[in-house]
């Protein structure tokens, strides 16, 4: 899953404990086309984990919705990609969308299994949650089962806190107070600079 005419100048790199290089971007629409591939390399573990139900397809809605939220000033969606010398490798995503309460948005991610434990998750909430703040949220929370580990330990090192839905007690809410911050963007838009 090669990374289609990206630039890396308006990227962020990261490099991962394992001394693995991977660096983020935001979405594009050409990008969506990665997504049936990306989400057919997720075992079907993965996939129940992050849909929240069984799915061996990506359904055509979730591509609706991340081409909505591409357009959305509010939204935020990332792509990590594992920089290799022969190509890149769609190996994360992540996003931020509002919720029906103004000051919270909602956070997603997902990495594909052969990435999953090695940090990519860690940079995509970090970036996540600048992008939060950035955006003007004092709240981003996420939803995952409580046999979802990965997602549980990820909360616990992003200080999300975990805690009971009392409307469904399948799922965990992960919460975090923001501290807004005046910093500019880290993320450049998609025009050149001269």
């Amino acid at each position: 899953m090669a990374a289609p005419g990206y630039r890396r100048d308006h990227a962020q790199h990261a490099t991962l404990p394992d001394s693995s290089r991977i660096y983020l971007r935001r979405v594009r629409e050409a990008d969506l086309r990665l997504g049936p591939a990306f989400f057919a390399a997720l075992s079907p573990r993965s996939r129940y984990l992050r849909l929240m139900q069984q799915a061996n397809r990506l359904p055509p809605s979730t591509l609706a919705q991340l081409r909505s939220q591409l357009r959305d000033p509010r939204c935020m969606v990332l792509a990590a990609f594992a920089d290799h010398v022969g190509g890149d490798e769609l190996v994360g995503g992540g996003r931020i969308v509002p919720t029906g309460r103004r000051e919270v948005c909602e956070f997603a991610l997902t990495v594909v299994d052969a990435w999953q434990g090695r940090g990519v998750g860690r940079v995509l909430m970090r970036e996540l949650t600048r992008a939060a703040r950035r955006l003007g949220y004092r709240w981003i929370e996420g939803y995952a089962l409580p046999i979802n580990t990965g997602m549980l330990k990820l909360a616990r090192i992003s200080r999300l806190a975990p805690s009971p839905l009392p409307a469904d007690p399948q799922l965990v809410r992960l919460s975090r107070r923001l501290f807004l911050t005046n910093r500019p963007t880290d993320w450049p838009t998609d025009r050149p600079t001269h």
